[in-house]
């Protein structure tokens, strides 16, 4: 077991993104995530003075992480357009609906928490409309493909994995089709 001076926020963070994982959201508390991550409830506020800031921390991180696997996608393919929804077709695979659903549960009672997610996705949007021309369609194309995140999260997709799929590769194959 680590010394309780050697855990660091990141460690503390990534011990509410697991109880979020694997528990759900109600289950992300202080006083959980102060035994998951072997401290006191005091050490867990020396680093994270509250839940608010403790939520806020797990937003970014989901953000960021987000955001580094589109620029490096972006490296590869031919618009950003294309990067974003290969990115997006990532995250819903790779991040635990319970992790995000944690997340933006608790947010929600505070909405200013979200305002990072906000403005992430008023930026992406400002790099994709580069074209008038496609303009719409390329709102369209963001929108179906957080339509399927978020139904995801929720758990109410009516889509198979074979039809989540082709919808994803055919708004790829789309978005791709509008850079040509």
């Amino acid at each position: 077991m680590m010394k309780k001076l050697q855990i660091t926020a990141q460690q503390i963070m990534q011990a509410a993104l697991n109880i979020a994982a694997e528990k759900g959201a109600g289950k992300v508390t202080l006083d959980a995530v102060a035994k998951a991550s072997g401290l006191s409830k005091g050490g867990l506020l020396y680093h994270f003075p509250s839940k608010e800031a403790l939520i806020s921390a797990m937003v970014q991180h989901l953000l960021d992480d987000a955001e580094k696997n589109r620029c490096s996608l972006a490296e590869s393919e031919s618009s950003v357009l294309v990067s974003l929804l290969k990115a997006r077709r990532v995250f819903t695979q790779a991040v635990a609906g319970n992790t995000a659903m944690a997340i933006l549960a608790a947010a929600a009672e505070h909405p200013t928490l979200l305002q990072p997610i906000q403005q992430h996705n008023k930026k992406v949007l400002a790099e994709v409309l580069s074209d008038p021309a496609t303009e719409l369609e390329t709102m369209l194309l963001m929108l179906a493909s957080e339509g399927l995140i978020f139904q995801e999260l929720l758990s109410i997709s009516p889509f198979s994995e074979a039809q989540k799929t082709t919808l994803e590769q055919y708004m790829i194959n789309r978005a791709q089709e509008l850079t040509t």
